[in-house]
């Protein structure tokens, strides 16, 4: 390979020549979809300038670069076009008709996937839609409906939107990427007009129907390999294979479709092989492969054809294609191939995780094998080598794996995979041996209905995924086995790919020791850096976005973490408790010292024990002594995680104190916790007069003021026992009218009041003539409506009202500029 400058090209670019196109199709697309380099007019710049310079050297390479950046902003124009929705959409509850594409069924709502949804006067949507059930409002009915029927509804529209917290997930990027115009709930009822009856839609029920009948963990991690429905795992299976390093063995992707791959392939070249003459004349093993990748791809059809399914299918076929061909070209070629054919048909799988999660994995695991595969030759000779070598080759697998995607995989769960090896060493073998055989056997018997085979190989599949399961929740319970760390940024992960590159070189130069120093190196700094909490030198007060509930966070030097609040729905996956959980680790935090949890509404508690689930340690909970608390189901759920934990819980009531000490440089300081309200005891008739409502000092002069949903008959109370004036403080009750009183607000002449509620709530919290007493008297008031608010000190006066707004995007720019193109 030669340069446009006439010098020879580099060794590693004549071995592997796509390396610059794909690398340069990746960069392009990268410009036009992904927000990781902001639109400032440097960054244009520097873009610009890097172009440049490639255009001199590698001409090819740098058309390659303007194109994928061209073919990634036509297609953002198309998604634009496809999740666009006008205002009329957006009106009172809409009558409409739609058909469903997939269910998903929780304990608290059911949600449909809705596409070639229509309105009753003949509008008709571009996109697809996200349509929540809840069981009070439709009753039992929503049990009945299947993928493919066609339904009408009513519901009431709105548009995606994001929650506005330091390291929120970008959810309306992932519903413009699955082009999901709208979200609603159902009003009224609803009807099934017509079933759905597809051929494969009825292969799909008798695989439940075997499913039905197994224990429930079992049952759910069956359902999420063999339908791709994980709604039904619980939280303590995500958690145990997520802090494991094997959640991949719970999703339809590389590992499964290779699996379903490796074992038709297999079971081919047993039946071609019976014949000699079969031997001779027909391309055993290239037919062997072939059926294996049409039984992948049949998997993953009847699965429900997911996208990391597609992707992976097709790093599959550049696998095996490569494995073909690696005595005439580099394996990494056909690889990267694959990678670019990918990225050429979706552009959007730019900004996948599990597309580059698959191609890390793979990229690794095929230079490795490439490298070690005569050796490995050199070792097969007798029964007892081939087992030596069969172990050696699944660990390495699993070692090589586990450091190639450890940024990747950090990144998406949030944890560090100590006992990964292992935990992989252990799984995959019974999955790939036991698991997965038995639940394709039974999916093959229940698709040529026979039932009671089925079952069979169902309950074997289960009880094999069950023994699993019980091996990785015994390894949660080792020390560091459920490791939550900070989140990681994305120059960090730069420089890990660097470091574990330059000891992979030194590997693939025999010099294992230097390779074995150097990875261990990488990965102890690596490890250190995600592990290590961020301190502040001035207290910081973080309230929440979290729609209608409240939760905020008192950060304070010394690194001591308050919670206030965390809400959620019963049975809610992401809640207030994840949220919050997920906003500390982004700003550089993994415990909490104190969670005080008001009362007993699941809007300021509901998300309790998932955040007790999500930080590395909870020093205290605080909760009020009051008969409603302790006689509250999900308190007690709280009390009994807490007691798991180690955790001590204090009821506290009128007149406790508290202090937290802190530490910072030397000088000793102390926050002082006063409770204020309710008596020991108190019983009314309403319960949100039985929230705690703290007074909080900090370093002795800067006071703060969390009074839960107190009303004004509360308020009155406290009005008469004698309030200090406060500098900032939460509005009793979201800001209804049935609160925050002339008196009450009066005498705490707060300088900054924040309204904690969700956008366009529709209780119109804050109540206006709320908001007109706070600024009568002076008050500053702020609201979550729009994201999260952190507010600073200078002294004793909060100085600074940050809302964390999120830049502009490219998505919201080809929205605008879709809108444009079409303006009548």
């Amino acid at each position: 390979m030669i340069s446009r400058t006439g010098r020879p090209a580099p060794v590693y670019l004549q071995q592997l020549p796509l390396l610059l196109p794909v690398n340069a199709w990746v960069s392009g697309l990268a410009l036009a979809r992904s927000d990781v380099i902001a639109l400032y007019p440097a960054a244009i710049i520097l873009a610009l300038l890097f172009l440049l310079l490639l255009a001199l050297r590698y001409r090819v390479s740098a058309l390659l670069l303007l194109l994928a950046a061209l073919w990634g902003t036509g297609d953002l124009l198309l998604d634009a076009g496809k999740v666009a929705a006008d205002d009329s959409w957006l009106a009172a509850p809409t009558a409409c008709s739609a058909r469903i594409q997939s269910i998903q069924r929780t304990p608290s709502f059911t949600r449909l996937l809705l596409y070639d949804v229509r309105r009753s006067d003949g509008a008709r949507l571009t996109g697809n839609a996200l349509l929540y059930i809840y069981p009070k409002e439709s009753g039992d009915h929503q049990s009945l409906l299947r993928a493919g029927d066609t339904i009408a509804f009513h519901a009431r529209w709105h548009l995606p939107h994001n929650r506005h917290n330091p390291g929120a997930f970008d959810y309306s990027a992932w519903c413009f990427d699955h082009h999901i115009a709208l979200l609603g709930s159902e009003r009224g009822h609803l009807q099934r007009l017509a079933r759905g009856s597809s051929v494969l839609q009825q292969g799909r029920e008798r695989i439940e129907r075997a499913i039905t009948g197994l224990p429930d963990e079992p049952a759910a991690i069956l359902r999420a390999l063999l339908l791709g429905d994980q709604t039904q795992l619980s939280v303590s299976v995500r958690s145990a294979f997520a802090a494991t390093g094997t959640a991949h063995l719970l999703a339809i992707s590389g590992m499964h479709v290779g699996m379903t791959a490796a074992w038709a392939m297999a079971l081919l070249w047993w039946l071609l092989t019976r014949r000699e003459a079969w031997i001779v004349q027909l391309p055993v093993r290239g037919l062997a492969m072939f059926g294996g990748l049409l039984a992948a791809m049949s998997y993953a059809l009847i699965a429900g054809w997911p996208l990391p399914a597609v992707r992976s299918t097709m790093m599959l076929a550049a696998a095996v294609l490569a494995w073909f061909l690696s005595e005439r070209n580099a394996p990494m070629n056909i690889l990267l191939a694959a990678l670019a054919l990918i990225l050429l048909v979706d552009p959007t799988a730019i900004t996948s995780l599990s597309l580059w999660l698959s191609f890390s994995a793979t990229a690794a695991l095929l230079l490795w094998a490439v490298q070690s595969r005569a050796d490995h030759a050199l070792q097969a000779a007798g029964r007892r080598q081939r087992l030596i070598t069969a172990i050696t080759t699944l660990a390495w697998v699993s070692l090589v794996a586990t450091l190639a995607t450890l940024p990747i995989t950090l990144a998406t769960f949030g944890r560090l995979p100590v006992y990964s090896i292992p935990a992989n060493l252990l799984l995959v073998p019974i999955y790939a041996l036991l698991v997965m055989p038995a639940a394709l056997l039974a999916e093959l018997t229940a698709l040529f209905n026979l039932p009671t085979l089925a079952g069979g190989f169902m309950q074997i599949a289960g009880m094999a995924a069950e023994a699993g399961l019980h091996l990785l929740q015994r390894m949660t319970h080792l020390p560091a086995g459920n490791l939550w760390a900070v989140h990681p940024p994305l120059w960090l992960g730069g420089l890990y790919l660097a470091g574990m590159l330059f000891a992979g070189r030194q590997a693939l130069h025999k010099r294992k020791l230097q390779a074995a120093l150097s990875a261990l190196l990488v990965i102890g700094l690596y490890s250190s850096a995600v592990l290590h909490e961020s301190s502040i030198d001035a207290p910081r007060w973080v309230v929440w976005d979290v729609g209608q509930g409240a939760a905020s966070t008192l950060l304070l030097p010394d690194k001591r973490v308050v919670v206030i609040d965390v809400p959620g729905r019963t049975g809610s996956r992401f809640n207030g408790g994840t949220s919050v959980a997920s906003g500390l680790r982004f700003l550089g935090f993994t415990h909490v010292d104190l969670l005080i949890l008001s009362h007993t509404q699941s809007d300021h508690l509901g998300g309790a024990l998932s955040l007790l689930h999500s930080v590395n340690s909870t020093g205290e909970i605080w909760l009020p002594d009051v008969p409603a608390a302790h006689k509250d189901a999900r308190v007690l759920a709280i009390v009994d995680a807490a007691r798991a934990q180690g955790t001590p819980v204090r009821w506290l009531a009128k007149g406790d104190t508290r202090r937290l000490e802190t530490d910072t440089a030397g000088k000793k300081s102390a926050t002082r916790f006063n409770i204020l309200w309710p008596p020991r005891g108190f019983a009314p008739s309403n319960e949100n007069n039985t929230s705690l409502v703290v007074s909080v000092t900090v370093a002795g002069e800067t006071e703060l003021l969390w009074p839960g949903d107190i009303e004004a008959s509360s308020e009155r109370e406290l009005f008469k026992a004698g309030l200090s004036p406060v500098h900032a403080m939460l509005m009793p009750h979201h800001g209804s009218r049935t609160s925050s009183s002339p008196g009450f607000i009066g005498a705490l002449t707060p300088e900054l009041a924040v309204a904690q509620v969700a956008a366009h709530n529709r209780y119109r919290f804050p109540a206006a003539d709320v908001i007109a007493r706070y600024r009568a008297i002076g008050t500053q008031v702020a609201s979550t409506a729009n994201g999260a608010i952190i507010v600073r000190w200078h002294g004793s006066h909060p100085y600074t009202l940050q809302p964390e707004k999120r830049e502009t995007s490219r998505r919201m720019l080809a929205r605008y500029w879709w809108q444009r193109l079409h303006a009548k």
